[in-house]
């Protein structure tokens, strides 16, 4: 298989694993918790960082936004999406930043966490606002924004936690199989008429 056809065959392994992972880890986030925000942000937060890392490209792009688009047909969404969206979109362009010095190592992995607190930090801002700015929950003032931003702080500290604990060893062991695809290839075509 030619390059573009394992970066299609990536791109879609990733979409898939953003829309079952938003669906299937949904039913275990307690309404309203902010501390165990898996169904958002760790599952295509995550995704949307390693498609810019391992794809880079367009794929940085469409990766999160066909997640979020072929989950939200099914979850449902509002006008929130503008800003959801797009900060899922800034995380492929940070993972696309992230591209240089790409290998399966310890520093490459705190680089990783690093890159993904940052996409947290802009995330949260950017949909807060959106929230803001879109509901009536908190007046339009900038009393109203600092309150906005202060009830966020949970679902923050949720997204970092969960973003240090699975981004960089999701991030190095999709890195190591992007590096080594064709021996384990294979190797496991080797394997195949033992396994039958």
């Amino acid at each position: 298989m030619n390059e573009k056809g394992w970066k299609m065959l990536g791109a879609l392994a990733l979409i898939a694993l953003g829309v079952g992972g938003r669906l299937l880890l949904r039913q275990f986030v307690p309404a309203g918790s902010g501390l165990i925000a898996f169904d958002l942000f760790a599952v295509v937060g995550i995704l949307a960082l390693l498609s810019g890392v391992l794809l880079g490209g367009a794929y940085s792009f469409v990766v999160p936004l066909g997640a979020m688009a072929c989950s939200d047909l099914i979850l449902g969404n509002g006008l929130i999406f503008v800003f959801t969206w797009s900060g899922f979109a800034l995380m492929g362009a940070l993972g696309y930043f992230t591209r240089p010095g790409r290998a399966a190592t310890a520093s490459y992995g705190l680089k990783l966490a690093g890159v993904g607190l940052v996409g947290i930090l802009a995330f949260d801002l950017w949909t807060n606002l959106g929230w803001w700015l879109l509901t009536p929950m908190y007046p339009h003032t900038a009393a109203g924004l600092a309150t906005c931003y202060v009830a966020g702080l949970p679902f923050m500290a949720g997204h970092m936690l969960t973003t240090v604990a699975l981004l960089p060893a999701a991030g190095l062991a999709a890195i190591f199989i992007v590096e080594h695809r064709a021996r384990l290839a294979s190797a496991l075509r080797a394997r195949a008429p033992s396994l039958s």
